[in-house]
């Protein structure tokens, strides 16, 4: 059957110009959950002239990620001006050859033996935002967690840590999220100018980021008989393996070797890349995170009973990970019922075939974490937050493809294991210390943008822990 023509038992009725595209475009994760709820394992979609099938199912799902993924390439719209204003032209919008190696350049910064010492960061920064903190103090809990996980990008990765830099970043990264989202763009699709602000905002964070990378390269090459450069940026780097192996001198090398003249990918890009796709999914995830226990104490006593038994008073640790379990289920739980990437795409390369329907070449087929993640069949009382589910039969047992919040197959995210350290030890830093309770009784509703953020600021009161 055509993609263009509309099948009611298989899809939602669709505008005979504009496909699905504004019934998506006015409420995308009422859209994505009414295919779900409604109809079979592959909903036939069209946006514009471009058909597309939305899958529901994991085993499709694994084919287009894992099994068959040479046929399938990031979409189009991912190399529009809008994303690459926000992204960058790095590791996420490449593909092919330039992919593979702009990967196998940055997948060192994130060998297990490295997490050690990116734990001990982590914690310290965390440590060092709640010591002004105060009871009945009250936050934004978003604006708080999105400087904190910036902080920890710039400082882990690119040893790099200067009070007022992370804030300034997340300022103009915010700016162009805005235009990103807009109305008329269609989140992105559509390749429009920037407005003056994100203009402004894209030249001030590649004024940024290029400050960074010179301030950073500067102390990586100074001799140890020479005196360090005056650098009010630049931090010790954090770690005992070396300021060799962290991200940034990883991309210098590989650009001083002529990667850079392979793939025409600049070091400002690719930072840009990192920090922007790195910090925004970690402070989402943490903010649901708190969101979620604040409106569940049962939960919140559970998470309290695990760090007083495994720390004992004293600050958590990458090695404390393993016996962190209500810990790491508040996290996986959090990003089932609210992840960061609520929807990915790929673009058919040629015709082949998909759960028994044969594509066209040129074919959008979407996965959404959103929907599959809420699906019954998957996950028994989907819309409730049961972060036990993850220590139990129920999800052990399932389906690989039916949680994947950092995408699948060689394109996975690259620093899911560091993202995961993250998060889990900024929750127990914090959870150990004080109690978040919210302000508003209302409902905090998601908005997909580029991720999912609560639709408005989320206002916490701090009560500190006896």
């Amino acid at each position: 059957m055509s993609h263009f023509l509309h099948d009611p038992k298989e899809s939602p009725p669709a505008h005979p110009i504009l496909g699905h595209l504004l019934p998506f475009k006015r409420d995308p994760l009422g859209f994505l959950s009414h295919c779900a709820n409604s109809y079979e394992r592959v909903v036939p979609l069209r946006m514009l002239h471009v058909p597309a099938l939305l899958l529901l199912d994991p085993d499709d799902i694994e084919q287009v990620l894992v099994t068959d993924r040479a046929n399938f390439a990031k979409p189009s719209w991912l190399r529009t001006p809008s994303v690459k204003r926000l992204l960058g032209d790095g590791l996420v919008t490449s593909e092919g050859d330039e992919w593979l190696e702009q990967r196998q350049i940055c997948q060192p910064a994130f060998h297990l033996q490295r997490m050690e010492d990116y734990g001990d960061t982590i914690c310290s920064l965390t440590g060092k935002l709640f010591c002004g903190w105060e009871s009945q103090q009250s936050l934004d809990l978003l604006k708080v967690m999105a400087r904190l996980t910036l902080q920890v990008m710039a400082a882990t990765l690119c040893g790099f840590d200067e009070d007022g830099w992370s804030e300034e970043v997340a300022t103009e990264i915010e700016i162009l999220l805005k235009g990103f989202s807009s109305a008329n763009s269609f989140f992105g699709m559509l390749p429009l100018p920037p407005g003056l602000n994100e203009f402004r905002a894209e030249r001030r964070l590649n004024r940024s980021l290029d400050y960074l990378i010179r301030k950073r390269s500067a102390k990586n090459f100074v001799n140890d008989d020479d005196a360090a450069p005056e650098c009010p940026y630049a931090s010790e780097s954090p770690g005992k393996a070396g300021a060799n192996l962290d991200f940034l001198s990883l991309l210098e090398r590989a650009q001083r070797s002529g990667a850079k003249q392979k793939t025409g990918v600049s070091l400002r890009e690719q930072i840009k890349t990192f920090i922007s796709a790195g910090y925004e999914s970690s402070s989402l995830t943490l903010c649901w995170a708190f969101i979620l226990i604040a409106r569940h104490p049962e939960v919140e006593a559970r998470l309290i009973d695990e760090l007083q038994r495994v720390l004992q008073g004293r600050p958590p640790a990458y090695s404390d990970l393993s016996e962190l379990h209500v810990t790491r289920a508040i996290i996986q739980e959090a990003m089932r019922l609210y992840p960061p990437l609520w929807m990915t795409g790929r673009q058919a390369k040629r015709s082949c075939e998909i759960a028994g329907r044969r594509i066209s070449a040129g074919t959008l087929v979407l996965t959404s974490q959103w929907a599959v993640h809420r699906m019954q069949r998957y996950f028994p009382l989907p819309n409730e937050f049961r972060p036990e589910r993850w220590n139990s039969p129920e999800t052990k047992n399932r389906h690989k493809y039916a949680y994947f919040p950092f995408g699948g197959g060689p394109r996975i995210c690259i620093a899911q294991g560091f993202a995961m350290m993250e998060t889990m030890l900024i929750l127990a830093t914090i959870a150990q210390k004080f109690s978040l309770k919210l302000d508003s009784a209302f409902e905090i509703e998601p908005c997909a943008s580029m991720t999912l953020r609560p639709k408005s600021s989320v206002y916490v009161r701090l009560e500190k822990r006896a």
